[in-house]
């Protein structure tokens, strides 16, 4: 491996410098999104990610961190540093064997490493990006020695694999079809230079290694549950089979997989920075239309088809298995490698200078949609957070002109702030508000207003259920009359609540 870094060095250190460009706004401007509020300033060990089955990350914040709490910048600076990483990586065990140029070698990592749908996503969570991009560094180098040891290098290279991909998938459990497609990549590649000798035995031996890897993991996270408990909700959330018509359910994640993969919008929801993502599908659809008449006979054909689909549905086997409609780019992180391998087929199959000339020109300037969305992303992120943290003062700022003390009683707030509608698009938690968030989580904006300085506690919710009939007769804040302080505790009104505002605050209703 380090005469292949040293051969494509320059490829590798510009596509750090593309990936790092792209994250420059994230990088240069601090921000406290969606769930991070949590952890930043948490005082006390935490079981929540345990309860999460994510016992890896537990482990890495025992080590790295105090409490869980993330370091702003350093976090997010190493994870790009290791997604990018993770897919030189990749782009070894894929491309090593192979006479690849710079240039192609450029595309491949600088594509992996800036998709904003994906890598946007996933790294706008600070509290675990760095785990989660430690965790696909892991699972690249899980697949090498998944790779050496298929090529009989010894037995010490299934157990390393093994580790790494049980400590990845301990990491987060999305991380699973990252290997999967690598797999699948791995045996399209061969297929397509007619080396097909080999590959089954090389699919049976991912496939124990990763099951085994999988299963290792649920074991030991049941017995954790079993001590600890289980956050329910996130089941309840995630997995079509709890639904009640779960056929329903998995007919919708097989048909969102074109609808990701195709970028086609729903009901109003968008896959944010998508005409990348479907200019690449479009792409490969026709390569691999060409690659199927140019191969002779049933049985190539059949190759043909079944390789070229099976790397289009991989990153999406969590999402079939699941049967979820859920949308989320941080649940699909095999999507960046998927791509990534998809243009190099294509680069690879052109054979007129002209033709490759202008598909350098268009892979050219879907890299530059990917820098261009993902800076703009966390730039509407900043708005949401400059937004509430003015919301917060400002509050405070009156809480404070009343009289009251805030560090002597718990604040109860109830209902939500409805911000303001700007032509600013959102990709799950970027750009969303603390105070209008699960319409209205008093524990976020607690968690928030401590970010920003102001030591308050939250209310109970027995006390945010008294607060709810308190202010049936109080004004929307920010007017005279919508913050009251009673014998327990201090209220404030932002709206009238909803049934999920009772449902988030564990408020009973009677």
């Amino acid at each position: 491996m380090k005469g292949f870094l040293v051969k494509y060095k320059r490829a590798f250190l510009f596509s750090l410098v593309f990936s790092l460009v792209c994250f420059g706004f994230m990088l240069t401007h601090f921000t406290i999104t969606i769930d991070e509020e949590t952890w930043i300033l948490a005082n006390q060990p935490s079981l929540l990610w345990l309860l999460q089955g994510r016992f890896s990350v537990w482990l890495f914040d025992l080590v790295f961190t105090r409490e869980g709490n993330f370091a702003p910048f350093l976090w997010d600076f190493l994870s790009v540093v290791c997604w990018h990483f993770s897919g030189v990586v990749f782009a070894y065990a894929l491309l090593g064997k192979e006479k690849v140029k710079e240039w192609q070698m450029f595309f491949f990592t600088a594509y992996y490493a800036s998709l904003p749908f994906v890598v946007g996503e996933i790294l706008s969570f600070s509290m675990f990006n760095l785990q989660v991009c430690t965790a696909m560094v892991a699972v690249a180098f899980g697949f090498v020695y998944s790779i050496r040891f298929v090529e009989g290098r010894g037995k010490k290279d299934a157990g390393l694999a093994f580790l790494l991909l049980l400590y990845s998938f301990a990491i987060y459990q999305a991380l699973i079809c990252v290997y999967v497609t690598g797999v699948v990549a791995y045996c399209l590649l061969k297929f397509v230079k007619r080396e097909e000798k080999g590959l089954l035995r090389f699919i049976v031996t991912c496939a124990v290694l990763c099951a085994a890897a999988a299963a290792v993991y649920y074991g030991i996270d049941m017995i954790i549950w079993h001590f600890s408990g289980t956050a329910g909700y996130l089941e309840e959330n995630y997995i079509g089979w709890f639904s009640e018509n779960w056929k329903a359910m998995f007919a919708a994640s097989v048909l969102n997989v074109g609808r990701v993969s195709f970028s086609i919008p729903y009901e109003g929801e968008y896959i944010y920075g998508g005409e990348v993502i479907r200019c690449v599908t479009v792409l490969f659809v026709i390569y691999a239309v060409w690659l199927f008449f140019r191969r002779r006979g049933a049985k190539d054909k059949l190759g043909v088809f079944f390789y070229t689909a099976a790397l289009c549905i991989a990153p999406f086997v969590m999402y079939l298995l699941l049967a979820t409609y859920k949308t989320h780019g941080r649940m699909l992180l095999a999507i960046p490698l998927a791509g990534a391998v998809q243009i190099y087929l294509i680069f690879s199959a052109i054979r007129r200078n002209v033709v490759k000339k202008a598909m350098i020109m268009l892979v050219s300037y879907l890299l530059f949609l990917n820098a261009r969305n993902m800076n703009m992303i966390y730039y509407y992120g900043s708005i949401a957070y400059q937004r509430d943290a003015t919301t917060a003062s400002q509050l405070m700022y009156d809480i404070q002109r009343a009289g009251m003390d805030y560090h002597a009683k718990p604040i109860a707030f109830v209902g939500m702030v409805q911000p303001d509608e700007l032509p600013v698009q959102k990709s799950d938690t970027l750009g969303g508000s603390i105070f209008a968030w699960d319409e209205g989580n008093v524990s976020r904006m607690k968690d928030f207003l401590r970010t920003q300085g102001y030591a308050v506690t939250a209310a109970s919710a027995e006390m945010i259920g008294r607060a709810a009939a308190e202010a049936e007769s109080m004004t929307s804040w920010p007017q005279e009359g919508s913050i009251r302080e009673v014998d327990d505790m201090i209220i404030v009104k932002f709206s009238q609540p909803t049934e999920k505002w009772y449902s988030v605050n564990n408020v009973v209703t009677e």
